[in-house]
């Protein structure tokens, strides 16, 4: 027992070492520089062995060879493969390696083998990764062996952390930092100094792409976590989708695969081929769509269904005192700027021990020329440069460090011009001395002048481009939906279908016509696959429906009862449906009843509503009942009555009113007439074509009734006849709609050009005979 004890002691003991050791080594980047030891390590053996960026190119096998002898005793293969990252343009933002050969590419090949390629410092990294360290502006280790000192973290001026993307994965933790714009990123710090809010405006990805929940943004710097999703920017060329840019960190081969599949497999429909056409001059990925395809359809789905739309996780963490710790924006900042302040005054403090150094050689070297014949003669009289040395000190009280100098002084020096010159020198290093003392008492300014360079060299505009998609339910709900035009029927016996509009074929008036459902039709609606169907019932409740929900039928099939698609209660029944048109203006619904009452009530209230279970749309008296209802801006309302009564009102006297309200009066009728229909005037060229139950037609111009006051009797449009029938349904025609006449038996598509220009006296002429007429719809 006491030996399986002692086995799991050491197991626990031996695994946090190694947890400790992963996390703090090899997985979590550094917070003061933004590097993983082994990158460090390279920056730190590349610089060490002068493969400098004005020197030339070196073998990558001579790099990785030094660095795994000296400073990192790991496998070949992962100092490569660093090596490699680091030059990737299309992996790093700003590259710290300088490569010649072939390093991979975004398609996804590897880099060719080290023994081929070439690399070296990039400029960049001299100037802002390692000046200064040559002046003790760091802390040094003692490498693997002990043979060497290495930097434990780099002097870096350049915000590594924030500027280049870095990821790893330890042992129960994890880091993701996205590349961000140097500009953007040295304006936050600048803001931070000037004691203000540090903000940046989002990832900046070299691969370019569109950041489509930027108001996310700052959320993920004030917690330094969140996701961004990234889009691919694309642009269409007749029937092309072109993609000059894709999501970062996604290879071509990769994604033209992942398209493919999803074409095979029949998640995405209507594209024919895909090419990669990238060269030099810039990526281009295009990708062919059939004729007859839906653009916009195809590149949804490509968005939906393949990383051409991506999410890139934040997850902020890094080192800090060897501790793995989440940074938010803010402590990034605070770290950057308090390390580096730490750096410049190690800098300052060098550099003042240098000067204070040769000041007190200058003093020495100056006080000897005014007592040059002494110095001499006791040189000339002395047995060494020791006893010089010592005679020196002792009888003129140099030091050390100034009686060496002397002894080493060339006789050349002994001018007169020399001396002035150790005095100007002397005035010099006095002038720079106040300065450095200046810097180390305050490094503020000259870690901002430092950065202003560094800017100002190597800054570049933004590559990623960031905007806001708010994508409502609904329209989350049509993304996918193929856009086609059709017509809503909705039967007597409340059954429904969509029918494609290509599936009417006009014939001429007074025609049969063809054979609908057994059942009778009660309404058409003309309308689209991604709009919005409105239910409204007997009850004076209102559903909602996708179109494209509606189950697809042709002109003989009975279709698919209302309730079965909606949560309706069993007491009501569909009266009238309407379309919600997805590029609709209009700010209001305008209901009509039977006896003549008009409500008009704000679109908001129905569009923000639950969809299927219902709302309450309409107060409705007991024996009144819905007959029409439409969606209105300001437009005039044409009222049009059994009795043939014809009244034309501004929709805008009628007062908006909310979704259980009763409505108001919109004319005056006999005691045994009724309103059959009621329509929006949308154009003042259409003209009103009025349709009788006995299959009558005719058309007069629209402004032949005037505008008139709310509840006024109107004018006559129609008189009945026993020959003609009553009024049984009216819409405003121009001579380019088709019009779908539906009657009890039977229905007809006729152009509106069949329908006579007549008076509002006459009767009209049959346009569908051996049916009862019930409902006339533009299809």
């Amino acid at each position: 027992m006491s030996f399986n004890n002692d086995l799991i002691n050491e197991i626990g003991t031996n695994f946090i070492e190694y947890a400790v050791a992963v996390n703090t080594d090899r997985s979590i980047p550094n917070a003061t520089d933004g590097c993983k030891p082994v990158a460090k390590r390279i920056l730190w053996g590349a610089f060490d062995d002068g493969f400098k960026s004005d020197k030339p190119h070196v073998k990558c096998a001579n790099i990785v060879g030094q660095v795994m002898a000296k400073w990192h005793p790991h496998g070949d293969s992962s100092i490569y493969g660093a090596l490699v990252r680091m030059s990737q343009n299309w992996v790093m933002r700003y590259p710290l390696i300088d490569f010649h050969g072939s390093n991979g590419n975004i398609d996804g090949d590897g880099p060719a083998a080290y023994r081929y390629t070439e690399a070296r410092l990039s400029k960049l990294v001299e100037d802002g990764m390692l000046f200064g360290i040559k002046k003790d502006n760091v802390d040094f280790m003692d490498n693997y062996s002990e043979t060497d000192l290495e930097p434990i973290e780099l002097p870096a001026i350049f915000p590594n952390l924030l500027c280049n993307p870095n990821s790893g994965i330890g042992v129960a933790m994890a880091c993701s930092w996205a590349p961000h714009n140097l500009k953007e990123v040295a304006q936050a710090i600048y803001d931070y100094m000037d004691d203000k809010e540090p903000m940046l405006p989002g990832p900046d990805f070299p691969t370019g792409g569109i950041v489509i929940n930027k108001d996310d943004i700052p959320s993920i710097m004030k917690t330094g976590h969140g996701s961004v999703k990234i889009r691919g920017k694309h642009h269409i060329e007749k029937n092309n989708i072109v993609f000059t840019e894709i999501p970062y960190g996604i290879g071509t081969e990769d994604l033209m695969n992942q398209i493919g599949e999803a074409c095979d497999n029949g998640e995405i429909i209507g594209v024919e081929n895909i090419r990669n056409e990238s060269n030099k001059k810039g990526f281009r990925l295009v990708i062919e769509c059939e004729k007859n395809a839906s653009i916009m359809t195809i590149l949804n789905k490509l968005f939906a269904k393949t990383a051409l739309q991506t999410t890139f996780s934040y997850n902020q963490v890094a080192l800090v005192n060897k501790t793995p710790t989440e940074l938010n924006l803010k402590d990034c900042i605070k770290i950057y700027i308090d390390y580096n302040k730490k750096c410049i005054v190690r800098e300052v403090n060098f550099d003042i021990k240098k000067i204070s150094e040769r000041l007190h050689i200058i003093a020495g070297l100056v006080k000897a020329l005014d007592i040059i014949d002494d110095i001499i003669a006791m040189i000339k009289a002395s047995s060494s440069a020791s006893d010089a040395k010592k005679t020196l000190q002792s009888k003129w009280g140099f030091s050390e460090e100034q009686a060496k100098a002397i002894l080493d002084m060339k006789l050349s020096k002994l001018a007169k011009l020399e001396k002035e010159e150790l005095i100007g020198e002397e005035k010099e290093l006095n002038r720079q001395l106040l300065i450095l003392k200046e810097i180390a008492e305050n490094p503020l300014p000259e870690l901002r002048k430092r950065l202003e360079v560094l800017v100002k060299k190597y800054g570049d505009d933004r590559r990623t481009e960031l905007i806001q998609i708010s994508t409502s339910k609904e329209e989350k709900e049509i993304e996918f939906v193929e856009p086609e035009k059709c017509v809503v029927v909705l039967t007597e016996s409340g059954n429904i279908k969509r029918v494609p509009t290509s599936s009417f074929r006009t014939q001429r008036r007074n025609g049969k016509g063809v054979k609908t459902q057994d059942d009778i039709t009660n309404m058409v609606l003309r309308t689209n696959t991604i709009d919005s169907l409105m239910i409204f019932t007997d009850k004076g409740k209102m559903y909602r429906l996708l179109v494209n929900d509606i189950p697809v039928g042709t002109n003989v099939s009975q279709g698919q009862s209302v309730k079965s698609l909606v949560n309706m209660e069993a007491n009501e029944s569909p009266a009238i449906i309407y379309s919600i048109y997805r590029d609709t203006d209009a700010k209001y619904v305008f209901f009509t009843t039977k006896n003549g009452v008009v409500k008009k009530t704000s679109l908001e209230e129905y569009i923000n509503t639950k969809k299927k279970s219902g709302v309450s749309a309409i107060t409705l008296r007991e024996d009144d009942e819905l007959v029409s209802v439409c969606l209105v801006k300001d437009e005039p309302m044409i009222l049009l009555t059994k009795g043939g009564m014809g009244i034309k009102i501004s929709s805008m006297e009628v007062g908006a009113t909310s979704r259980t309200t009763i409505g108001v009066k919109g004319i005056t009728m006999k005691e045994d007439d009724e309103v059959v229909v009621a329509i929006p005037v949308r154009h003042d060229t259409d003209q009103l074509a009025i349709f009788t139950s006995l299959g009558l037609a005719k058309k007069f111009k629209s402004d032949e009734l005037p505008i008139q006051k709310k509840a006024g009797k109107g004018l006559i449009c129609y008189k009945p006849t026993t020959t003609s029938g009553t009024v049984a349904s009216a819409v405003l025609v121009s001579d380019e709609d088709n019009l779908l006449i539906c009657g009890d038996k039977s229905g007809i598509c006729i152009s509106a050009t069949e329908i006579p220009s007549l008076s509002r006296s006459s009767l009209g002429n049959q346009v569908i005979k051996g049916s009862n007429l019930l409902s006339v719809s533009k299809v």
